[in-house]
């Protein structure tokens, strides 16, 4: 039952699983580090187990990161600093410890071959439209997880995510609905277009020096230049607190109490020849069973063989050499046969769904636990790691403190910090044009320095978390107010603006005659392209504009034509057929479940209120409960 439901949802579980295990082990990665330090100072506790502060800052970071990704340059880093963001973070919180203890309670358990069979499915280790056993090594090795321990994740995540779906399923879509978004989205139209191009009438016009000079006149607020100031700027990241050693027993005890990251499971190295069923089972059986004679008559041409029969072209190329895999990464029947088999062995054929395997083992690697020795260097670094973020978050409000508390100057956090100080010049309202510069420098530092304290009285910004684990302060060295260009100044930009709003008017009102004769029944009026087939979802290149206009008409007043005026000119559509394909039963569920997605954040919501209730969430430190409930609790005390 549940690996059938895993098969019907496996889209969208595995949109969840990009998102919450591939990037940041968000859930896991903050109870595995509850292990590590101690429970004072807990904030939250839910089933009497402790939410500590430590916990709260990394979603934090990580609900920043995430929010700056998405809104770009609207992101503000203080989004989150406010009484009801830091509640609702809370929330969040005690809402997954809450359903980590439901899994156990319900008794969910997600196999190892489900959890196996989506990484499979994972984009990130996709190569060539097939699972890459390379890849998810590579993945693996970058993070330091054993293939186990990596699946153990998984198996969780699905578990979660196989309850909450249950909520977000139950929300009911009327049929009428999918059937509208279906409609929306597949119908297609037939067309031909013909444009009439402003740049045609640009050598035509003539600008006078009067008619520019009047522009600029009645258009003064577009000449505008608007306030500049030059800055100097300092930052302030984990990375300079990098330096420090592990004693060799912290490296000892980190090894010790991770044993599943430093496990390698059993891999095999295998070679196979494949024959597909393309010309029928009975003969590809028939075929197999004489290379597997072949095979066996002379086993050092394996090689060979496989480059010369193989049907699978990407290790036909390697003598069908398939690398190292462990155990859930290939189908079962082949898994089966190598796992069973001795280095050296020669196999088959095995029959799975791609069709009669000649399987040959050629190296085996034993399952092992890494010795402290060789992991040394990966402890030492995740060391440093956690070391320099602790650092950071102790002196995060030092440096806070240091540049509000000397606001007319950044030296003393230059020195103190060894950071050097970084300067720019030319900065508007607009913010920095270069993308590197622009991370440090975003829409919420430069609103700062153009506050008023800043901009006139030289002061220092307040320290800005601009991303996860980095602080930057800036403080406005030169300042230029705004002033109108001279026209001069303006003469050739306006000229060039001109030229192009009345080159765009003069083919607008080509193309408007042109259509007007098309409606006529002149249909010889102009010479269309080739009819294209176009639809919401595909536009073919088609302009914004076009594509609104010909899906407007009504399908029963076709054939029609079509007119609009766009940026580049004006083009005129001869929309001759509309075509909307019927819609299965499998088309109106998928709409339905988008549909549902969207609406279903609020069952999801009392959902997670009724788990807080029920495994007994207690928000415990009033910093982090609404502010009715701090207030209340603040005269608790008076009224005894």
């Amino acid at each position: 039952m549940l690996l059938e439901l895993f098969r019907n949802h496996k889209r969208w579980l595995m949109f969840i699983a990009m998102i919450l295990v591939i990037p940041s082990f968000v859930v896991t990665g903050i109870y595995s580090y509850n292990r590590m330090i101690s429970d004072d100072g807990a904030i939250a506790k839910v089933d009497d187990v402790s939410i500590l502060p430590q916990q709260f800052d990394e979603v934090k970071r990580q609900q920043l990161e995430t929010l700056r990704e998405r809104l770009g340059e609207n992101f503000r880093s203080n989004m989150l600093d406010s009484r009801e963001a830091r509640v609702a973070l809370l929330k969040r919180i005690m809402s997954d410890r809450a359903l980590i203890g439901e899994v156990s309670l319900e008794n969910v358990e997600v196999s190892e071959a489900t959890a196996i069979e989506l990484i499979k499915t994972l984009p990130a280790f996709q190569q060539d439209g097939k699972f890459s056993p390379t890849a998810y090594q590579n993945f693996l090795a970058s993070r330091g997880y054993s293939d186990e321990y990596f699946v153990s994740i998984m198996r969780g995540d699905i578990a979660r995510e196989l309850l909450t779906s249950g909520v977000t399923r139950s929300v009911i879509v009327p049929k009428t609905l999918s059937q509208q978004l279906f409609d929306l989205l597949n119908e297609k139209r037939d067309v031909a277009v013909y444009t009439v191009p402003s740049a045609d009438f640009m050598k035509s016009i003539k600008i006078t020096d009067e008619d520019a000079r009047s522009f600029w006149t009645n258009n003064q607020k577009l000449f505008e230049r608007p306030d500049e100031i030059d800055i100097e700027y300092v930052v302030l990241t984990p990375s300079l607190f990098a330096n420090v050693q592990p004693t060799e027993e912290d490296i000892k005890s980190f090894y010790e109490q991770n044993p599943n990251r430093f496990r390698a499971a059993e891999e095999r190295r295998a070679s196979h020849i494949l024959v597909d069923l393309s010309e029928g089972e009975e003969k590809a059986k028939a075929k197999a069973d004489e290379i597997m004679k072949a095979v066996e008559a002379a086993p050092g041409d394996f090689e060979k063989i496989a480059r010369e029969k193989s049907s699978d072209p990407a290790s036909a190329k390697d003598g069908g050499d398939l690398g190292f895999f462990g155990r859930g990464m290939m189908v079962p029947q082949f898994e089966e046969a190598v796992f069973k088999a001795k280095k050296g062995d020669i196999v088959g054929p095995v029959k799975s769904e791609f069709g009669y395997h000649i399987i040959k083992v050629t190296d085996v690697k034993a399952e092992s636990v890494r010795p402290l020795s060789e992991v040394r260097d990966e402890i030492v670094r995740l060391y440093q790691e956690q070391e320099s973020q602790k650092r950071f978050a102790q002196e995060a409000e030092n440096f806070s403190n240091m540049v509000y508390e000397q606001s007319d100057t950044l030296a003393p956090v230059v020195e103190k910090y060894g950071i050097k100080a970084q300067t720019l010049k030319g900065l508007t309202a607009e913010g920095p044009s270069d993308p590197a510069v622009k991370k440090l420098i975003n829409q919420h530092v430069v609103e700062s320095l153009f506050a008023e304290e800043c901009l006139r009285e030289k002061r220092n910004t307040q320290a800005i978390e601009v991303s996860s684990n980095t602080l930057v302060a800036a403080r406005v060295t030169a300042y230029r107010p705004t002033h109108v260009m001279s026209f001069e100044e303006a003469r050739s930009d306006i000229m060039a603006r001109l030229t192009r709003e009345r080159a765009l008017d003069e083919a607008s009102a080509k193309g408007g005659e042109l259509l007007k004769s098309l409606r006529s029944g002149k249909a010889d009026a102009v010479k269309f392209g080739d009819t294209m087939t176009l639809s919401r979802g595909k536009p073919q290149n088609q302009s914004f504009e076009l594509i609104n206009a010909v899906m407007r008409v009504p399908a029963k007043e076709l054939p029609a034509y079509v007119g609009v005026r766009t940026a580049d000119g004006f083009q005129i559509a001869h929309v001759t057929k509309s075509d909307l394909p019927p819609a299965t039963d499998g088309d109106l569920s998928l709409g339905a479940n988008e549909l549902a997605q969207m609406f279903g954040p609020s069952d999801l919501t009392m959902y997670y209120d009724a788990l807080r209730t029920k495994h007994e969430a207690v928000i415990l430190s009033d910093q982090y409960k609404p502010e009715t409930e701090a207030a209340d609790a603040a005269q608790k005390p008076a009224q005894n």
